[in-house]
């Protein structure tokens, strides 16, 4: 190997390193068992290590384990070198140490289509964007580069009245030109530390607001790549609209460009009097730039980027409805680079430039978002004195925002997914100077390129503050995109690379069409957007997992520049619409607020959203014929899931003469009741010619309205239709509505006794009670609702007599019938410990650490409860008036999947954080392959090489193993050799809600475990906002007696759960002595960590989206003294619920041990269990509890078929 080109590889990761020669444990696995007789076996074993150790006294005092049963091996006390020596030996097959485990150039522009010599596009049609003026709103720009040339320019436009302002390195001679036309500047109330170094001028230090500008109009400008450095996309970079002259405004300052709220709004004023006919902002920010009204009411289209806070919901920036919001997408070109390893294996991967010294491979925890740990992960490898990185990530494809952060610490760094990273680890464990050499990165354009995708940055829908306008609009490129800073040119992503393509778009159709309005354009780029990728595919979005995208990740889809020259129909607004809109967030009075925001979804846009759909909804749109004058349309539907969809009328037909505009409603039926996410439609309009016209539809149901039960006492009438009336008169009196308070009603009790049952909103029910003529009022209550309701919810009805479970006589007997196990005693665990049920006990205490053991029962009684649950759901029998802690919450009857099998327990697991040595594993595998178990339940992630496994599946054994909770990352899955069943969590039909009521009447709905509060507690509590409530946030918030709203960190709202930052939170406001808790994360329904939370903070804890989270913050910012309080916990189960769901947590495939096998194998409950821990019954989540739910299916089968084999049997095929 040339060591000019090669590298020292280094490692860093999170698993032990060892420096020293002392002994630790080791697992010999030596194949099929050689005789029958299990103390021959041990004897060889006994051989083998006294030929390596010289003793034999020695070797049985070093062996931990024998396994003797299924297979031969053992396990043993040795040093490295002794390791290495057995490892040599031609009867062992492999020595590994026991583990502990717990859980192109601007390309873009011909991609799209818009390329510069086609004489029939729309780039021709605009002539280049001729004299149209776009204004950039941003950090400057840097005159002097070639895309700003304006050789063979015309005059500027006469309309044009701007100036150009001079300042520093920047004068109005050489500074402007006919292609620059203008610039301002507003460092007026930017904080110093932010003008420090910079150019007091338009000047633009950092590059951003050059790049955006090139991107836009930048001119042709030959022989060009990142850098300059000859090679990465290297060709030609221009703008979308190369002959559009600009107009610079900078607001944006620092090498970090902040921008100032008040300088954005000197800009957007100015530029409307200048005369632009254009705003373009790659700025993004918490707030909403609503001030850009009044350029959209003066004609002015106004685009923005939507944000890089992806792939986690809720968080898309910019989403007033005037504007066009902009999501990024990748291009069809990517960089690949071969890394080569000392032993001559060679993988393709992303690299920013050569290496050729020093690197480290560091492997972030997989619950954060890599791009979220990059920079600090740089800082640590330069310290470390490190020369490169090879960093690891969910995928490399065309990931060039890593690289970038790479380039400006200017610190090498290659790309590697998880598969590729463990072939490198394997390869690092093989010799003692691993070596690798990394090829210059290479630039791969077209077809061989899946594209485009949603960046996993580009942040998404729905909006937290508008939840009724979808957001983002459109999508457009914006990963890798080549464009000029300063007098280079280099490769930027974000959605601020995405939303100048959009604005180049929309300066092209100005130009076509200069009497379209802004809304007229948006819905030409909106309704012609693609939804499928050059492959005819649906267009994927990079998330953690990739998924196919929706409305919240692209909004209409992918522009088609072509294709919106001539869209057929437009959805026009008339800007006092918009209007009607912005007075409504200045109002004060939140009764006004939300009666307008509940009818946003009439304001004439090109998509739909309704978030709040109880039963049925009618929804008004009107299209504008700008096609042929004389067309009809037929309408073609997809409806949301879970609801009918009709539009009237389905045909519209144009004639010439008649009005260009028609109008039609769509109306949205719920077929289920269900408190449940969004689901995704589209209306299309199709002239069965040239023009499809689709909106995009993003629909989410709920339940906020329960159902109650109002007594009256005695019946004041004998007619009963005198006794009905009066329940509508005393519900009418609330409801303000005769007609509401009928369709609300669903019984009406008046016979034997006065009374109704009706759907009320907690407040309704309150004031209702305030009545005289009212007795009571209580929520409804289910009495046959099963506790363990996972089996009922798989169709595994304990009376049912043609199901699974009678046919297999509930498990009667599986494993009992060849038993040959025992009842190992020890700490409070004695012979009674067994019985017919618990036909055997073993443990496994050698071989773990010492601080594992400590505390825990020496013996098979369960400490903390984890295998209690999970042999609960496998074959706990029928166990009545079962709840969460005997709260009441999931009130009902407990019960297996299998309740007449017996269970044989092997505790290898210790301590209260279920510490699980694989030696302890693979004995307790041996000698249930020797008891005669029938079926093997892990709920453990204990890797791919367990190899005692193997022999249990070819004695006839089933093997259930959960899959992980590492998710939603891909490549994280566990457990995935091919003959054992791997197992992912979903979740089940039941759901607790939790309303909460702000001082304002308001009522609002978030889940919890809050089971400790009284039903109709009157206790309001100060409210009060935490930021984050890290301790930095609460420095400076008193929240002593106050319930606190906490919003998730990013980089805690893109992981799986709401740990850490929950955990965080609770405890640190609990010491300023808080009473509640309101926790705003992406995902509210993983409760482990609420119960410890209530135990805490008497006024309870709950968990909000983030939509939920800005109307309380809202209501927090409309009062000088806000008060809320947390309701009780509610049981919802059925039909109520959309169910099952993939649980977050719930660990995703591909292996990246055995990409050939795909994992893992089956989906089954195991998001809030019930089951047994010690004396009581409470919820877990997890794969461990999805688990047992396979294992008791596996046992049924068994019972059933008893001739099958595993794999016959495997539930995933």
């Amino acid at each position: 190997m040339d060591s000019r080109s090669a590298l020292l590889l280094l490692v860093l990761l999170v698993s032990p390193f060892f420096t020293n020669a002392s002994s630790r444990l080791y697992i010999v696995y030596m194949g099929e068992k050689k005789h029958d007789d299990p103390s021959v076996v041990t004897a060889s074993h006994h051989d083998t290590l006294t030929s390596v150790l010289g003793s034999k006294d020695d070797a049985m005092k070093s062996i931990v384990y024998s396994y003797k049963h299924g297979f031969s091996g053992f396990a043993a006390m040795l040093t490295e070198s002794q390791a290495e020596e057995l490892a040599r030996l031609p009867e062992v097959i492999s020595v590994k140490p026991n583990t502990y485990h717990q859980a192109q150039t601007t390309r873009s522009w011909d991609f799209l289509g818009l390329k510069y010599y086609e004489q029939s596009g729309l780039l021709k049609k605009a002539k280049y964007g001729e004299d149209v003026i776009v204004g950039v709103i941003d950090s400057g720009i840097w005159p002097e580069s070639r895309s700003f040339d304006d050789n063979g320019y015309s005059p500027v436009p006469a309309r044009w009245k701007g100036k150009c302002q001079t300042g520093a390195a920047f004068n109005a001679t050489t500074g402007c030109n006919r292609k620059i036309v203008g610039v301002r500047w507003y460092s007026g109330g930017i904080p110093d530390e932010n003008l420090k170094g910079e150019y007091m001028s338009a000047r633009d230090l950092g590059g951003h607001g050059t790049h955006v500008a090139s991107t836009i109009v930048g001119g042709q400008v030959r022989n060009v790549s990142h850098r300059q450095g000859g090679k990465l996309a290297a060709g030609t970079a221009r703008g979308g609209a190369p002959r559009a002259r600009v107009a610079v405004y900078k607001v944006c300052w620092g090498v970090r460009a902040q921008c100032g709220g008040a300088a954005i709004l000197a800009a957007i004023d100015d530029a409307m009097n200048d005369g632009v006919d254009m705003l373009s902002l790659s700025i993004g920010g918490a707030g909403e730039h609503y001030e850009t009204l009044h350029a959209v009411a003066r004609g002015i289209p106004v685009v923005f980027g939507g944000g890089n806070d992806g792939p986690t919901p809720q968080i898309v920036r910019n989403t007033v409805p005037w504007v066009i919001t902009v999501a990024a997408s990748t291009i069809d070109r990517t960089f690949p680079t071969v890394i080569s390893l000392g032993n001559n294996e060679k993988f393709v991967t992303l690299a920013s430039i050569n290496i050729t010294r020093k690197v480290v491979l560091c492997s972030p925890p997989s619950l954060m978002p890599p791009r979220l740990l990059l920079g600090d992960i740089i800082g640590r490898v330069i310290k470390a004195g490190a020369d490169g990185l090879i960093f690891v990530q969910y995928s490399v494809s065309n990931a060039l925002d890593f690289l970038n952060a790479c380039s400006r610490a200017s610190v090498p760094c290659v790309l590697v997914d998880y598969e590729i990273t463990r072939r490198i680890e394997s390869y690092m464990t093989s010799t003692s100077t691993p070596m690798v050499k990394v090829s210059p990165a290479m630039t791969v354009v077209g077809s061989g390129v899946l594209s485009p995708r949603i960046a996993a940055f580009s942040s998404r829908g729905p909006s937290s503050l508008f939840p009724g306008i979808l957001k983002p609009d459109i999508a457009a490129p914006g990963v890798g995109i080549l464009a000029a800073v300063g007098d280079s040119y280099e490769l930027k992503s974000g959605t601020s690379m995405a939303c100048p393509h959009v604005s180049a778009v929309v300066a092209l159709l100005k130009m076509v069409h200069p009497d379209w309005s802004p809304a007229m354009i948006k819905s030409a780029i909106v309704t012609t957007a693609s939804v499928i990728d050059r492959f005819g595919m649906p267009i994927q979005a990079e998330a953690v997992p990739r998924k196919v995208a929706d409305p919240f990740d692209f909004g209409g889809g992918h522009i088609e520049p072509d294709k919106a020259i001539d869209p057929g129909l437009v959805y026009d607004i008339d800007p006092s619409h918009y209007t009607k809109f912005f007075n409504c967030t200045l109002l004060e009075a939140e009764d006004d607020y939300k009666s307008y925001m509940e009818q946003i979804c009439q304001l004439n846009l090109q998509s739909i959203a309704v978030p709040k759909l109880k039963d049925s909804v009618t929804v008004w749109r009107t299209v504008t014929n700008v096609g042929e004058a004389e067309a009809t349309y037929h309408a073609v539907l997809e409806a949301p899931v879970g609801m009918t969809m009709s539009v009237e009328p389905s045909v519209i037909t144009f004639t010439r003469g008649g009005s260009r505009s028609v109008t039609f409603k769509v109306t949205f039926t719920t077929t289920q009741r269900v408190q449940g996410g969004y689901t995704f439609g589209s209306l299309a309009w199709l002239d069965g010619n040239t023009h499809s016209v689709r909106i995009p539809i993003a629909v989410r149901t709920i339940i906020q309205d329960f159902l109650y039960i109002v007594y009256m006492g005695e019946k004041k009438h004998d007619d009963p239709s005198v006794v009905t009336a009066s329940h509508h008169d005393a519900l009418t009196s609330v409801f303000g509505s005769k007609d509401e308070a009928m369709k609300s009603i669903v019984y009406s009790y008046k016979h034997g006794f006065s009374g109704f049952a009706a759907m009320l909103t907690e407040s309704q029910a309150d004031e209702l009670a305030k009545l005289p003529g009212v007795v009571t009022v209580k929520p409804n209550t289910y009495h046959e609702t099963h506790t363990t309701r996972s089996w009922d919810f798989l169709g595994l009805n304990y009376y049912e007599q043609s199901s699974l479970l009678k046919k297999a006589s509930y498990g009667e007997d599986v494993i009992v019938a060849r038993w040959m196990g025992k009842c190992q005693t020890g700490v409070a665990f004695n012979t009674t410990g067994c019985n017919r049920k618990i036909i055997g006990a073993r443990w496994y205490s050698s071989g773990v650490p010492d601080e594992s053991l400590k505390g825990d029962y020496m013996s098979p009684r369960d400490l903390n409860g984890h295998g209690t649950h999970t042999a609960s759901t496998i074959a706990g029998k029928q166990v009545w008036n079962a709840s969460h802690h005997r709260s009441g919450l999931a009130a009902g009857v407990a019960h297996g999947g299998a309740p007449r099998a017996r269970l044989a327990v092997y505790k290898a697991c210790w301590g209260t954080a279920g510490t699980c040595s694989t030696a302890a594993v693979l004995a307790a595998v041996d000698d249930a392959i020797n008891d005669g178990v029938d079926v093997l339940s892990l709920s453990l992630g204990i890797g791919s090489d367990i190899p005692g496994t193997l022999h249990a599946v070819a004695s006839g054994m089933t093997v259930v193993f959960a899959g992980g909770n590492a998710g939603p990352a891909p490549q994280t899955v566990e457990n995935v050799v091919p003959w054992v069943i791997t197992v992912a969590a979903s979740t089940i039909d039941r759901s607790f809600p939790t309303v909460v009521s702000l001082g304002n009447k308001e009522k609002l709905v978030g889940q919890s475990l809050n089971y400790n509060a009284t039903k109709n507690n009157s206790n309001y509590h100060m409210l009060v906002f935490g930021s984050s409530c890290d301790e930095e946030s609460l420095a400076t918030v008193n929240v002593t007696g106050k319930i606190v709203l906490c919003y998730a960190p990013l980089e805690a709202a893109a992981t799986s759960s709401p740990n850490p930052a929950f955990g965080t939170a609770a405890i640190g406001i609990a010491k300023g002595g808080a009473k509640g808790l309101i926790f705003a994360h992406q995902r509210t329904n993983i409760f482990d960590d609420l119960e410890n939370c209530n135990k805490i903070l008497p006024a309870g804890c709950m968990m909000v989206d983030f939509e939920i989270a800005a109307r309380i913050a809202s209501y927090l910012n409309s009062t000088r003294k806000p008060v809320a309080k947390i309701s009780r916990a509610v049981t919802v189960v059925g039909n109520g619920v959309l169910a099952p769901r993939i649980a977050a947590f719930s660990s995703r495939g591909p292996s990246i041990d055995f990409p050939g096998i795909l994992k893992p194998d089956v989906a089954a409950p195991g998001v809030s269990i019930l089951a047994a821990v010690g004396d009581t019954y409470k919820f877990m989540s997890g794969t461990s509890m999805a688990c047992p739910h396979v294992s008791a299916v596996a046992a049924l089968l068994k019972s059933v078929h008893p001739d099958w084999s595993p794999a016959m049997i495997n539930i995933g095929d």
